[in-house]
């Protein structure tokens, strides 16, 4: 068993193939993220532009069994072990993978390594800890029940993730907070058609109000506007809401149907079909997807979140069953506070892995 660093065109595309032979009896999984990984192989955007790389496989008994993209933002204070995947029952591939994870950690100059993120947040988190059953949800994570038991038992600080179920038909606030959600706040959709201005807003609000996320760092506006623009054609205009006072917006939400209802099971998406298929048969959609919420530290405690809240509810209500929010971090006990409050139940639950170095490679127990 070997590491191999992916640096030519046949290794980039074991690579983007291992992913499949990974899921291939996964019939919940979607084939949502791999494109993220194409995206640091081939540098197809700013952000994996601006980052330090090295992909690298492992190889054993004549098959690649393991893969991840080892990475660095400038700017932020760690390597991670992104993009990762791995067939059953191979922990010396684990074992490869986080020593040269711990040597490059060395070289560039920071002092831990993540485990369980691909790139920034937007790119799904965390491994899967439960309901491998379910139909994966579009921007949320996938992965086999296996992958935590790779890392679970070396030591390292595990970071706990929930999604939410949702339900518009329980959503039903007293009169008062309603009342105070909108007392000197309007509520205006984003103009699509004028993105890039948007993004100017949208970005510095991102910047903003989720600078305190665990893992979160700056983005720049053209990072900010790259994520949008790859999925502008599934998005309408009251798909992303602002909260506004005294002309300025103040806060923000992004929802959107769940696209991974009209995604066949366990299939690779040829993105023109998927928008295609989006297109066509968008209306079959019954879920919905809470994808990230902000409101400036200054309106937290206004009922700003509950009016953007609100005004989700009122886009969905009558036209979907159900929907799921977006990852919330266990211990930020505001939000975990607020979801339990409006969602019907928790959902699915993740894992990320924080590996602060001491100069030793993480064995396993």
């Amino acid at each position: 068993m070997h590491l191999v660093r992916v640096n030519t065109k046949r290794l980039k595309k074991e690579f983007i193939d291992l992913y499949y032979r990974v899921y291939a009896r996964h019939q919940a999984n979607r084939d949502n993220f791999n494109h993220v990984a194409a995206n640091f192989l081939y540098k197809k955007d700013s952000f994996s532009r601006d980052c330090q790389l090295e992909p690298v496989l492992i190889f054993d008994a004549g098959h690649f069994v393991a893969r991840a993209v080892l990475l660095r933002h400038p700017r932020m204070d760690a390597l991670q072990l992104s993009c990762f995947e791995a067939l059953p029952g191979k922990p010396g591939a684990i074992d490869l993978l986080l020593e040269r994870a711990s040597r490059l950690a060395g070289e560039w100059g920071v002092e831990k390594v993540i485990i369980g993120m691909n790139g920034h947040l937007t790119y799904g988190v965390g491994f899967l800890q439960d309901h491998q059953n379910l139909p994966a949800a579009f921007s949320g994570a996938y992965s086999p029940e296996y992958y935590p038991e790779y890392f679970s038992e070396r030591g390292f600080i595990e970071h706990t993730l929930t999604t939410y179920y949702a339900d518009p038909a329980i959503f039903d606030l007293p009169k008062k907070l309603i009342e105070r959600a909108y007392s000197g706040i309007s509520y205006r959709l984003i103009h699509l058609n004028d993105l890039k201005r948007e993004m100017a807003t949208l970005g510095d609000l991102f910047n903003k109000t989720l600078k305190d996320t665990r893992f979160y760092f700056h983005k720049n506006i053209r990072e900010s506007y790259e994520m949008i623009r790859a999925i502008r054609p599934l998005l309408k205009n009251n798909n992303i809401i602002y909260a506004m006072k005294d002309g300025k917006e103040i806060g923000f939400v992004i929802w959107h149907p769940n696209f991974n209802e009209v995604i066949p099971d366990n299939s690779r998406i040829n993105p023109f079909l998927f928008f295609l298929r989006c297109k066509f048969f968008g209306g079959r959609i019954r879920e919905f997807m809470i994808n990230t919420i902000g409101v400036l530290s200054e309106y937290k405690n206004t009922g700003v979140a509950l009016g953007l809240i609100h005004e989700v509810f009122k886009q969905v209500n009558g036209v979907y069953l159900g929907g799921e929010t977006s990852f919330v971090w266990d211990d930020n006990f505001k939000s975990t506070r607020f979801c339990r409050t409006l969602c019907r139940h928790a959902l699915r639950h993740y894992v990320v892995y924080e590996w602060r170095l001491d100069g030793n490679v993480a064995g396993r127990a």
